[in-house]
């Protein structure tokens, strides 16, 4: 029964140290980003008004802006998205690594059952910390900014009522959830830690990126990117070019996410383990 394999996979990941390595670092990142934005933006937006520097006052933006839950959520959207995906592949790939692969699909003889009780209980624990970590690093990043500036109305977008606040907050539950889809998927095709991690990691940081740079190709390329348009959902910003909104950024990335998910399974089942 997949409730069974759940509770197999919840032994196993309690009694892993990587796993409270991970989330306390999660938690680390989070709040020590969330506190050094909140503290340098206020800074240096104080700094340039007492100095009338319009041109610096120009270039930090407007403060709605810059003092936007989106903002206060961007370690979790940088650090804490790198950490699941390490961590969900290991869910993965360390069952290949140390020989336990075959063992556990013993006692799930309905081979999906294993990806999905994966995503089940690390997807419902990652999607946790980021929910509580979205709230506290919103909290932390207006606390410091207010701190820095004479007029704390201007971080009224960091408050929980500013609009969108909870829509950003709910939106980065999600992401943990795709994220961790995505890596055990792509876990279950290559089966490697090194190469899986290697992939993720650099598709999420680096490889988009320099994909965008590509001559003519990179202009049309960029608004089909995936990692693009969760930061775009994530930020709140729309992709320029990209034929739907914010919104349908978050499905185009969900879609991906399946897709991926799906193809793990698939391939775990014609292996066979």
């Amino acid at each position: 029964m997949l409730l069974n394999t759940i509770n197999a996979e919840w032994i196993k990941l309690r009694s892993t140290k990587s796993f409270y390595w991970t989330t306390a670092l999660i938690v680390l990142f989070g709040i020590g980003w969330a506190m050094l934005m909140g503290f340098a933006n206020g800074y240096a937006f104080q700094q340039a008004l007492d100095d009338q520097d319009a041109e610096t006052i120009a270039s930090l933006g407007d403060p709605a802006d810059l003092f936007d839950a989106s903002n206060g959520v961007s370690g979790l959207g940088l650090f804490g998205i790198m950490i699941v995906i390490i961590q969900a592949v290991i869910l993965v790939t360390g069952e290949y690594g140390n020989g336990t692969a075959k063992l556990a699909a013993l006692a799930a003889p309905k081979r999906w059952q294993m990806p999905a009780a994966k995503v089940i209980v690390y997807g419902v624990i990652s999607a946790t910390v980021f929910f509580v970590m979205s709230i506290v690093s919103i909290g932390l990043t207006k606390l410091m900014a207010d701190a820095q500036l004479d007029d704390t109305s201007l971080t009224e977008g960091l408050s929980m009522s500013a609009d969108g606040a909870w829509s950003v907050v709910l939106l980065m539950t999600l992401t943990a959830v795709l994220i961790v889809m995505i890596s055990i998927g792509v876990g279950y095709i290559l089966r490697r830690t090194a190469g899986a991690v290697a992939l993720l990691l650099l598709w999420a940081l680096l490889l988009e990126d320099l994909v965008g740079m590509i001559p003519k190709v990179g202009d049309w390329v960029t608004p089909y990117l995936p990692f693009k348009n969760l930061n775009a959902g994530i930020y709140q910003s729309a992709l320029d070019d990209a034929p739907w909104g914010i919104g349908g950024s978050v499905i185009y990335f969900v879609v991906w996410a399946v897709i991926i998910y799906v193809a793990g399974v698939v391939v775990l089942r014609r292996r066979d383990v």
